[in-house]
């Protein structure tokens, strides 16, 4: 599969931060990927560079084979032939929708600029909505004009910088649904920058998880959860908790007691880790002779998050069904569900 983007080795600083530290990162034709990570961990600033808004301070990029940025190439913003679909959607008040649409297309043959504007008009689901100002749209309305106007322009690749950050919560899987339909419709490759996991999960091909600076690891959804590289993988991959222990065969001996471990092998016996725990991890049992005690309860509609101090004062997570008796103060066992794998990390 050809590559739509390859980035090597890019940096960047301001004074003596450094926002972006050796980052690599590429990507096939037709793919979505995600960047997440915490707010000022460099996703945006990176995405910028790509864009050509910034300049790297080392490193190359280039689009489909062409260099657009190295020591000595600058391909400048507009000769990228990128699309960006930021925070806000920069419509133009005083444009109808279909007016927008055709603001980027430069093409001077009038049929064919009708014909791309129809047809992006229907990939978008905008049909009916032409004649509409921005300030008649819903949010939702707003924001597929937006990609609508960035796509018709028929971009190598669609940059998006928080895109459904401006939108209510009740609106945002709906959107997020569309969107993705629209972009995998259109074929255009997609970087999704964004710090909301089920975002990045439920829109992406890979993950790219980004940590002060640097880019820890890229991989499938699935892989990022149930695979973490690293501590920071774990913990911004999904609600996590971590109990240290020692790596004895393949188990690791925890507060929690014996867990067993998914890679084995990878550390000498003996060494001491730390273990994330997710919250569907282990189960509690009520047990008078339970070492472990039920110190909060939180009741959250789907499920019940209990958490729970083991003798060593570490505090795991635990998921529970809705109707349920426990309580705080609770004395429990805890054992390793019948499915679930460990994964260990050095401290």
């Amino acid at each position: 599969m050809n590559s739509t983007l390859v980035c090597k080795n890019i940096r960047k600083a301001f004074g003596n931060s450094v926002a972006v530290s050796d980052v690599s990162l590429s990507m096939n034709k037709g793919e979505i990927v995600s960047i997440l990570g915490p707010s000022g961990c460099g996703k945006t600033t990176l995405l910028r560079m790509i864009a050509g808004l910034e300049n790297p301070d080392a490193g190359t990029i280039s689009l489909e084979g062409r260099n657009v940025y190295d020591k000595k190439t600058h391909v400048p913003s507009e000769s990228r032939n990128l699309g960006m679909v930021f925070q806000e959607y920069a419509l133009f008040p005083h444009l109808t929708v279909e007016q927008n649409l055709a603001f980027g297309i430069d093409l001077k043959d009038k049929k064919k600029k009708k014909q791309r504007i129809q047809k992006i008009t229907e990939l978008t689901h905008l049909t009916g909505l032409s004649d509409r100002y921005p300030h008649e749209l819903s949010g939702g309305q707003q924001q597929r004009t937006a990609l609508a106007r960035t796509l018709a322009t028929e971009p190598t690749l669609l940059l998006m910088d928080e895109p459904f950050s401006n939108l209510d919560a009740s609106l945002r899987q709906s959107v997020r649904s569309q969107v993705e339909e629209i972009v995998r419709a259109s074929g255009t490759s997609t970087i999704f920058v964004t710090h909301d996991k089920e975002e990045a999960y439920s829109i992406s091909d890979r993950v790219a998880i980004m940590y002060e600076g640097s880019i820890h690891q890229v991989a499938p959804p699935d892989q990022i959860y149930f695979w973490p590289l690293t501590k920071e993988v774990a913990e911004l991959g999904g609600t996590c908790d971590f109990l240290s222990g020692t790596i004895h065969g393949q188990v690791a001996k925890t507060s929690a007691g014996p867990l067993p471990l998914r890679l084995t092998g990878k550390y000498p016996n003996g060494t001491k880790i730390i273990i994330a725990i997710r919250p569907n991890d282990l189960i509690m049992t009520p047990s008078p002779n339970g070492e472990n005690t039920v110190v909060r309860k939180e009741f959250r509609g789907d499920d019940t998050i209990f958490w729970v101090q083991t003798p060593k004062q570490e505090i795991p997570r635990c998921k529970h069904k809705t109707h349920t008796t426990l309580f705080t103060g609770l004395k429990v066992t805890l054992t390793p569900d019948k499915y679930a794998k460990f994964n260990a990390f050095t401290e």
